[in-house]
């Protein structure tokens, strides 16, 4: 893949985008997601640390990042269960690197709506009633976790704390994620909002945003995020 200085400026804008951040609070409830990296996985750990994450749920079955979660692991020397979920595989990291035990586990999820969902009906059962929900997610999903928060768990506020930009995945992947959160977060009859699939709460796309992906797109008509990858 070719990237050229003008498609980074564009790329960098829409990240920075993406990566929707709120200011550092406490939240009764820490849910840090599937498909994000270790590095997404220490920041929750430092929320731990400081005292501002509360129960902190670790959410994530088997989906389309599984299998690259679990090469990112094994490139770092880590022994990895061919059978384990993205919660099992964040909770083995934070016990090993950080002395995480004391922490919930929601494992059936695959896609954004299940992670919100399943994870709000756990704590329910659970006898949990959190106000402030801190969402930790890689910061190319971030804009889009929130949105899905505020659809399908609106008795909660939602504390947006993203991983780090760290350009963790491998280049491909990473412009694919960034490129295709776009239309995703559209609020028109394609895209995931109201007015499409209505899979997330209405999201205004700012105009250089839109003028970015455009320009993008013009002068790479096949980059884009694959539909399989949700």
């Amino acid at each position: 893949m070719v990237v050229t200085e003008q498609d980074r400026v564009h790329l960098d804008l829409l990240a920075s985008w993406l990566r929707l951040e709120d200011e550092p609070e406490r939240a009764d409830v820490t849910l840090l997601f599937g498909g994000s990296l270790p590095d997404t996985w220490d920041a929750a750990a430092v929320a731990v640390r400081d005292g501002l994450a509360g129960t902190l749920v670790l959410v994530g079955g088997v989906g389309h990042t599984t299998d690259a979660l679990r090469d990112v692991l094994r490139r770092r020397g880590r022994d990895v269960d061919p059978a384990a979920t993205e919660a099992d595989l964040m909770a083995g990291y934070l016990a090993d690197e950080h002395g995480l035990v004391d922490l919930l586990l929601e494992r059936e999820s695959t896609n954004c709506g299940d992670n919100v969902t399943l994870a709000r009906d756990l704590l329910a059962r659970r006898g949990l009633e959190p106000e402030v929900v801190a969402l930790v997610q890689d910061p190319t999903m971030q804009r889009r976790m929130d949105a899905v928060t505020r659809h399908h768990w609106p008795a909660v506020r939602p504390l947006n704390r993203p991983g780090p930009d760290t350009r963790g995945w491998p280049l491909e992947r990473w412009v694919a994620l960034v490129v295709g959160e776009v239309p995703r977060l559209r609020d028109d009859a394609q895209g995931y909002g109201p007015r499409g699939s209505g899979y997330h709460a209405h999201v205004d796309v700012p105009a250089d945003v839109e003028a970015a992906h455009a320009a993008l797109l013009v002068a790479h008509p096949d980059w884009g995020r694959p539909a399989v990858l949700g």
